[in-house]
């Protein structure tokens, strides 16, 4: 079942996000306080509920980065608690005809109001609450992961579990790939050797800082630091493909992107998209490099023609 779960764990995620907000939306629409007064203005319901989604994105795109992760934890409820006020103030606004049409008699509408404005400002706060929790969660797994890699970082090595339940320590020098085979994790080291680790792919991408490895396909990071002395390995059949990767330069890599995004481009182009921080002759170069390479091909006349990318197989080592 675990195992399960680690090669299906980016689904489960999105059908989790999924179900919960279709149980929110379900719950704050069958559930609603304002249901019996707006069977005959149904949408009402929708545009209430969108009211508090807007409330909600506010409060994880802005007042969350902006205030809470910032530690000015007054000012991000006042914030809170003013949109909340808000929003229900507008809801009120909204059904406060149908209130007056549906309830026969005319004494006690204004209690009548009150009293539903202090249930629909629970029921949002309510709403409010759940989705806070979860978000704080996940800011909270993510704010440890940010830890594991600095972690990484400063030990220069790697926790990983094995499948007898142990715990080792790999250097990162020491690592050349990890790649996922038939739903296992195999971190392939110098020298020959291979441990398998109860780690998804997935779990090391987020555990390891990603300038530390290239993705080659899906399943497979490759380490810059072995990058240029895996090249050279031709005799594994698992790693064979990796043989066809180009190293280049930081300022070659930028060159062969200028070219992939603008194709048939000449010297002149490039010299100017590097603002004349670098000399046309240079560039001029670094071209004559890139097609002894095969990364990039020169089309048509010497006067009016321009570079086009053969391979999209590269890596800045930069």
């Amino acid at each position: 079942m675990s195992q399960f779960f680690q090669t299906h764990r980016k689904e489960i995620n999105l059908a989790a996000n999924l179900l919960f907000w279709i149980v929110a939306c379900f719950i704050f629409v069958r559930f609603s306080a304002l249901r019996p007064l707006c069977n005959m203005h149904i949408y009402k319901e929708f545009v209430c509920f969108g009211l508090i989604m807007a409330v909600v994105l506010v409060t994880r795109w802005l007042t969350i980065p902006k205030f809470f992760s910032s530690g000015r934890y007054g000012l991000f409820w006042l914030i809170s608690v003013v949109m909340l006020f808000a929003a229900t103030a507008v809801e009120i606004l909204m059904i406060k005809p149908d209130v007056q049409n549906s309830l026969s008699f005319t004494r006690g509408h204004n209690y009548y109001i009150q009293y539903l404005y202090t249930m629909i400002f629970l029921r949002d706060s309510c709403f409010f609450a759940w989705f806070l929790v979860f978000r704080l969660y996940t800011l909270q797994k993510d704010a440890f992961r940010a830890k594991q890699r600095a972690s990484v970082l400063e030990h220069q090595s790697v926790q990983f579990s094995t499948p007898d339940q142990k715990e080792i320590s790999i250097p990162i020098d020491a690592i050349v790939y990890i790649q996922e085979i038939d739903h296992t994790t195999q971190v392939h080291c110098t020298q020959d050797q291979t441990l398998t680790v109860t780690e998804p792919l997935s779990r090391c991408k987020e555990l390891i800082p990603a300038h530390l490895w290239a993705l080659d396909g899906s399943r497979k990071m490759v380490f810059h630091e072995h990058l240029s002395e895996f090249l050279q390995i031709q005799t594994k059949s698992e790693v064979r493909e990796i043989k066809y990767i180009t190293l280049l330069s930081d300022r070659q890599f930028r060159i062969f992107e200028i070219i992939r995004q603008n194709p048939g481009c000449n010297a002149t182009f490039l010299y100017e998209s590097f603002r004349k921080k670098v000399t046309l002759r240079t560039i001029e170069r670094d071209l004559a490099s890139l097609r002894d390479k095969g990364v990039v091909v020169h089309t048509g006349s010497n006067k009016e023609g321009g570079y086009e990318v053969c391979t999209l197989n590269v890596v800045s080592m930069e």
